[in-house]
C-alpha cells in the first residue's frame, strides 16, 4: 500500500512538473504567434486603405500565426493525456512499411515546396502489432523536421529493416546536423536547459513520438554530426502490451 501511495504521488508530482513546464514553454512558443497574430489584425481593422495583394498577405499571415499555435495546443494536450494515462492506446496488425509510406506522404508537400527529395528503402516482413495512427505520427513527427532542416535541392532517405526479431524505421537527412550541447535534449519533455531549443523548431513533436514509442516497448534515438546531417531510428518489437497491460502500466 505505501509503495502504491508513493508512485500515485511521484506521478502527481510528474504531471505538476509537466503543466509548469508547458506554462513555461508557452511563454516562448505563443509569443511569435501571437505578435503575428495581433499586428496583421490590427492593420486589417486600421482606417487606412490596405491594397488586394497586401490584404492577402496579411490574411495568410494570421491563418499561418493561428495555426502554429493551434498546433502547439493540440500537442500539448496529447503529451498532458500520454503522461495522465488517458491516451487510448488500441494496437493491431499493420503492414509498418504502409504506415511509413503514409507518414512520406503527410510531409511529401512540404519536401517539394522545399525541393527535398525522399528516397525509400523498405525490406519486406511480418505484420507488426502496433498503434497504426500514433506510429504515423511518429515517424511524420521525424520526417517533418528531417525536412525543415534539410538545405533545398536535398534528400533524405528512408528505410524500413527487420533486426534480431525487432522492426527499425530509420530517416536520414544531409542538413546541418544537431549541435552536441542539445542532442541529449531531443527527446527531453521541457526543462528549463532546453527551452530555447525546443522554441527553435522541435516543439513537442519529439516528446510525443518517444512516449508513444516507449509505449510500445520500442526504442527511439538520434545520431547526428554536426554540419553532416542526423539520422533517427525508431526500434518496434513485432508484438506489443495489450490494452489492458498498458493501462496497468501507467500512472493513475
Amino acid at each position: 500500500a505505501k509503495i502504491r501511495v508513493y508512485l500515485r504521488l511521484k506521478s502527481i508530482e510528474e504531471v505538476d512538473q509537466f503543466k509548469t513546464d508547458v506554462l513555461t514553454l508557452l511563454s516562448h512558443e505563443a509569443r511569435t504567434p501571437l505578435n503575428s497574430l495581433i499586428a496583421p489584425a490590427e492593420m486589417l481593422m486600421s482606417e487606412e486603405e490596405v491594397d488586394a495583394e497586401d490584404k492577402n498577405l496579411l490574411i495568410e499571415l494570421v491563418h499561418s500565426a493561428a495555426n502554429r499555435l493551434h498546433r502547439f495546443f493540440e500537442n500539448a494536450m496529447l503529451l498532458s493525456s500520454l503522461k495522465s494515462g488517458k491516451w487510448q492506446f488500441n494496437p493491431a496488425p499493420a503492414d509498418l512499411c504502409e504506415v511509413v509510406h503514409d507518414a512520406i506522404c503527410e510531409v511529401a508537400t512540404k519536401a517539394a515546396e522545399r525541393r527535398v527529395k525522399i528516397e525509400e528503402k523498405f525490406d519486406s516482413g511480418p505484420t507488426v502489432c502496433l498503434d497504426r495512427q500514433e506510429i504515423k505520427r511518429v515517424v511524420t513527427a521525424i520526417l517533418d523536421n528531417a525536412v525543415r532542416f534539410s538545405p533545398s535541392g536535398g534528400g533524405i532517405n528512408v528505410s524500413v529493416c527487420w533486426q534480431n526479431g525487432d522492426v527499425c524505421v530509420s530517416v536520414t537527412d544531409h542538413g546541418e546536423g544537431i549541435d552536441p550541447d542539445y542532442l541529449q535534449y531531443v527527446f527531453d519533455e521541457l526543462s528549463d536547459s532546453d527551452i530555447d531549443h525546443h522554441s527553435r523548431g522541435q516543439g513537442l513533436s519529439l516528446a510525443i513520438a518517444r512516449h508513444i514509442v516507449q509505449q510500445h516497448n520500442g526504442t527511439i534515438s538520434v545520431e547526428s554530426t554536426k554540419g553532416s546531417g542526423s539520422t533517427f531510428t525508431v526500434q518496434l518489437p513485432l508484438t506489443v502490451p495489450s490494452q489492458d497491460a498498458f493501462c496497468r502500466s501507467m500512472p493513475s
